[in-house]
């Protein structure tokens, strides 16, 4: 196998893995596969977007908006 069907074929496997754990977490719901496969996708490929980095939660408190002074 090359390089490139080795990281598909991990890739793959880390989605599996993580969209069966949260099938898991969610109480083993039917008929939602493709959801639970579509966060796992995002998840294993860092496009998580309930993460924040430490420097950007760090940067601008959620709770203080910007000010605006007209």
């Amino acid at each position: 196998m090359s390089g490139n069907q080795d990281q598909d074929e991990d890739r793959l496997q880390r989605i599996r893995e993580t969209a069966y754990g949260l099938w898991e977490q969610a109480g083993y719901p039917e008929g939602q596969e493709h959801d639970f496969w579509l966060r796992a996708e995002e998840i294993v490929d860092g496009k998580d977007d309930k993460d924040v980095d430490a420097e950007s939660a760090d940067s601008f408190p959620a709770s203080d908006p910007p000010s605006f002074n007209p």
